[in-house]
């Protein structure tokens, strides 16, 4: 039997049989209870949190793109969630009634799920994306698309300019 620990042996050592569940937990101060979806188990699932906890992820039509991979530690996801605008834009409305600038913040949990067995691989997330906050969303009467970012991290500078006002010595090169 092969250990899952990471998203990594999920794709390089698992069997035919281990499923990837995508989960998405999107929460506010204001909600009673933040919204847990799965997107590919339609009986939706009670899982385990990286922090011991149980919870259920109830099933909805969920599609999630990661975002570009790059070198400044920015993630971000697109998701669209086929709620055919019943779940979420009641609540973004409760946000906009309240006069409130916190974003909805967003967690992203992949599970390990042993279609065999109809288990969990492995008990606690095997990939977790934390950090992420709802920036822009569309809704349509069948579904609403957001994008969830983290905050950018390399939009301060920092240091001075290379110049001659700076650098003396870079005159005698620019002459």
């Amino acid at each position: 039997m092969v250990t899952i620990d990471d998203i990594t042996d999920l794709h390089l050592d698992s069997s035919p049989s281990i499923a990837l569940l995508e989960t998405l937990e999107v929460s506010h101060s204001l909600w009673p209870i933040p919204i847990r979806i799965v997107t590919n188990h339609a009986d939706g699932i009670e899982a385990m949190l990286e922090t011991g906890e149980t919870v259920y992820f109830e099933f909805a039509p969920l599609l999630i793109n990661n975002g570009t991979t790059s070198d400044d530690l920015d993630q971000s996801l697109n998701i669209t969630l086929g709620d055919l605008g019943e779940i979420v834009p009641p609540l973004i409305k409760q946000i906009r009634a309240s006069d409130n600038d916190e974003y909805p913040q967003v967690i992203y949990r992949a599970y390990a799920f042993d279609t065999s067995s109809m288990t969990f691989a492995k008990d606690k997330p095997i990939d977790i994306k934390k950090g992420l906050f709802v920036e822009q969303m569309s809704r349509d009467h069948q579904a609403t698309t957001f994008d969830a970012k983290t905050p950018d991290k390399n939009t301060v500078k920092t240091g001075r300019p290379y110049s001659p006002d700076y650098y003396t010595d870079l005159k005698g090169l620019l002459a």
